[in-house]
């Protein structure tokens, strides 16, 4: 049997060989796509794509949920609260994939008819787009269980392969419709959604053959405690991600509105950035939310704590060695990137890197909180916050502040989320403010900003494009990790890393 260790350690390696294969598919594909559809249709269907994110964001949020629980029962011992926590989750989800689908198209049909700005002769493909997103949106909701299931008992490098599969196909898609005389965007989108279907099937079947608790006969809910637990976890959830995912596709359509259609294309290249981002993040947090939730459900607040601590600070960091080089040299990879870069394209994607960073120093904080169960005043308060940058956008607009307007609004509004959600945390989870402030804030912020300043300086002079691109990568990597191990990390987490090396050096993983 794996050690703890040992299986953060596979999970982990797995899931960054997802986000770099994920990476170099997705990028591949969105140039192909780009150069297949042309700016205009591809513009369709990046607004499409922002709409229909405004519904999708069930599936983050419910996966928490689902995830959550299973972690919370597994850590007291309670087989039977893990089984009926995943029947439970299921109802939930067929319920809501109906509702949600049904309030896309009562609300995405028009949409497309009239309100947004998308040329008459294409409208047509745009309805076939919105229903196969649709159709996209049901297979991904309703996958949502079992990809808690597998979060909950860490099989997390199959989720990575499942992932791998699923983005592999939607390259082969870009790639196809480049040969495709005709109606190439109404092509495409079935393709995409044939995607999602595979995927939601993939997970199904691993759960069914290694999950005893996924096997299960539709029967009447019994324990509505449980349910009214698991609703009111996710609807909290609901509550705080569609904000976060409304701030940033409401963005799109104050785009659209104010700019014109083709500033959506840009919009739609840097919202992918903004993706690998999210994802690298998401790759390192997930090995270890199960144990901070588990760690919580067996009674042990305080290693909970300290793992909580320790996310915000690996996750930060990491990002930060993708983000440092990728903000410097950003103009010649978009040049590399796309044959044709919309305007706008740079100032979004950089100002995507900067709000992600952000972003992730409290997410530590965000995850003792739903190992609690407390997360209401969290996800009321942020979503608050969240959506506070689309009037103060209007506003500027109105008065002639340029498209990139939207990024400083924000910007702002995330540094001063960090801040309250530490508030929070430790109001209801019992995270003291100090060691946050002194042990990663005030670090992190001054190895980051240190390492961004000397690696520009030292790769300002190198005239290859492609040269100082590696240079950056290689020394803001090196700076970064020599400044983070010597001045942010505890004690305890520097014998994590010597023992994870210890047990990949020795191959007893």
């Amino acid at each position: 049997m794996l050690s703890k260790t040992n299986k953060i350690a596979i999970n982990s390696i797995s899931l960054y060989a997802n986000m770099l294969v994920s990476m170099a598919v997705t990028l591949l594909g969105t140039r192909f796509a780009l150069q297949a559809l042309g700016k205009e249709d591809y513009a369709v269907y990046a607004l499409i794509a922002n709409i229909v994110a405004l519904f999708s964001f069930i599936n983050v949020a419910m996966a928490a949920s689902t995830q959550r629980f299973m972690s919370f029962y597994m850590g007291k011992g309670n087989k039977a609260g893990t089984s009926e926590a995943f029947y439970n989750s299921i109802v939930i989800h067929t319920t809501i994939a109906a509702i949600s689908v049904g309030i896309l198209l009562a609300i995405g049909v028009p949409a497309v008819e009239h309100w947004l700005d998308i040329p008459a002769q294409t409208r047509a493909s745009a309805l076939i787009v919105l229903l196969c997103m649709a159709g996209g949106v049901t297979f991904t909701v309703l996958s949502v269980p079992f990809e808690g299931a597998m979060n909950a008992y860490e099989d997390i490098f199959m989720i990575a392969g499942i992932n791998i599969l699923d983005v592999t196909i939607k390259l082969m898609a870009a790639i196809a419709i480049l040969f495709i005389p005709s109606n190439r965007l109404t092509i495409y989108a079935f393709m995409i959604m044939g995607a999602s279907l595979f995927a939601f099937i993939c997970k199904v079947a691993y759960c069914r053959k290694h999950y005893d608790e996924t096997h299960f006969t539709w029967h009447k809910i019994t324990d509505f405690g449980l349910i009214k637990k698991m609703t009111s976890f996710a609807g909290w959830n609901l509550i705080g991600t569609g904000c976060s995912i409304a701030r940033f596709q409401g963005a799109a359509v104050l785009l659209n509105s104010f700019f014109g259609l083709l500033y959506n294309a840009a919009y739609g290249v840097a919202q992918q950035v903004n993706g690998f981002l999210l994802f690298f993040a998401n790759s390192v947090v997930r090995p270890m939310r199960p144990h901070i939730i588990k760690s919580e459900g067996a009674g042990r607040h305080s290693d909970a704590i300290k793992y909580s601590y320790s996310t915000s600070r690996f996750t930060t960091l990491m990002l930060a060695v993708a983000i440092i080089p990728l903000f410097i040299n950003m103009p010649y990879i978009l040049q590399i990137w796309l044959k044709e870069i919309p305007t706008g394209t740079l100032e979004f994607c950089r100002g995507f890197l900067i709000i992600t960073l952000i972003a992730q120093a409290s997410i530590g904080q965000q995850i003792a909180l739903e190992s609690v169960g407390k997360i209401k005043r969290q996800h009321l308060t942020v979503g608050i916050m969240h959506i506070l940058p689309l009037p103060a956008a209007l506003i500027m607009y109105k008065c002639g502040i340029p498209y990139y307007g939207i990024i400083y609004c924000i910007i702002v509004e995330e540094i001063l989320c960090i801040f309250i959600r530490t508030y929070i945390a430790k109001k209801d989870a019992g995270m003291p403010i100090k060691p946050f402030i002194k042990g990663h804030l005030i670090p992190c912020t001054t190895c980051i900003a240190a390492t961004y300043i000397a690696t520009a300086f030292l790769t300002s002079g190198i005239t290859n494009p492609l040269a100082k691109l590696v240079a950056g990568i290689l020394l803001c990597a090196t700076l970064l990790g020599v400044l983070s191990f010597t001045f942010c990390f505890t004690k305890w987490e520097k014998e994590k890393i010597y023992s994870l090396f210890r047990s990949i050096l020795s191959r007893k993983l």
